[in-house]
């Protein structure tokens, strides 16, 4: 578990397409000893250099290895896939896929995995996220300042939401707009607490949904086995945490990727179940982006 390896700058819209560009480039741009060449090609801090690095292996967009030459960014099939189909980030579906990665990663985004999937209730202020995510932390052995914590709220928040007075013409250019605002999945009320957002088959994607169920599941999903319904809505690291959905959205769309035979339903003794098929569920992310015009 960590904290504040973002150095307190929030993923910004543009930055995506700033780290596809720049290790497309030069794989090593992010390795210590290229510092200032990233600072000149990209135009931003030194500390927000270690940021991008940062979001841009724990988003799951790169992983990070060793060479003779420092450190070497090695792109990932969904780096790939959205350099080649949706460079610029246009589509919400690559934002909800960045989104999963982010939420699910409790070693290096801590924070954000608490928030979504620890954290049950709809909202959270300031305050209660500081005593509660500090308890947290404590709990799993992690002495850290409340200040710090504050600050990781901070970041949350702004990965997110955006300031009410922000034109979205100029969003690119001012660079501070937050990566993740066009999801919708958080809001701020007007008591200024963080409130979860449910979304629904108008939100996702069917293929990315079953695509995400199975790798959520994916000894389950290898072995053709079935899961319950409920597990999906109701345990950490699934589609009903870090996409809050309820329960009658959820079977909508299982129901649609029935028919599409991606998936089977059945019921026994009252609860429902989904059962995996004889299918390489690896191919709708696939799928989904050569749906789409590049």
């Amino acid at each position: 578990m960590v904290l504040n390896k973002h150095g307190s700058f929030y993923m910004r819209s543009g930055w995506g397409t700033k780290i596809i560009d720049a290790v497309e480039n030069d794989p090593h741009i992010f390795s210590p000893r290229n510092e200032q060449q990233a600072v000149d090609e990209l135009g931003l801090g030194r500390v927000m250099i270690k940021a991008l690095r940062y979001w841009a292996v724990v988003m799951g967009l790169t992983s990070e290895g060793k060479d003779s030459e420092g450190i070497i960014q090695k792109p990932s099939i969904v780096f790939n896939l959205i350099a080649e189909r949706d460079r610029y980030f246009q589509d919400l579906g690559s934002l909800l896929v960045l989104h999963r990665n982010l939420v699910l990663n409790k070693d290096e985004a801590t924070a954000w995995y608490w928030l979504f999937n620890e954290w049950n209730l709809q909202s959270i202020s300031k305050e209660e996220f500081s005593d509660a995510f500090h308890s947290y932390l404590a709990i799993n052995g992690m002495k850290i300042k409340k200040d710090a914590v504050d600050k990781e709220f901070n970041c949350v928040r702004s990965t997110y939401v955006g300031d009410a007075n922000f034109d979205i013409k100029n969003v690119m250019d001012e660079d501070t707009y937050p990566f993740f605002g066009p999801l919708g999945v958080l809001k701020v009320s007007e008591d200024k607490k963080i409130l979860k957002t449910q979304l629904t088959s108008k939100d996702i994607p069917l293929e990315l949904l079953i695509y995400f169920i199975a790798m959520d599941n994916k000894s389950d999903s290898d072995n053709r086995k079935q899961i319950n319904i409920d597990k999906l809505l109701e345990e950490k690291g699934q589609v009903g945490k870090y996409f809050n959905m309820r329960y009658s959205r959820l079977v909508e769309m299982l129901l649609e990727a029935e028919n599409k035979r991606y998936i089977a339903l059945n019921n026994n003794f009252g609860n429902r179940y989904i059962e995996f098929l004889d299918f390489d569920y690896s191919d709708l992310l696939t799928k989904y982006y050569m749906g789409k015009e590049a």
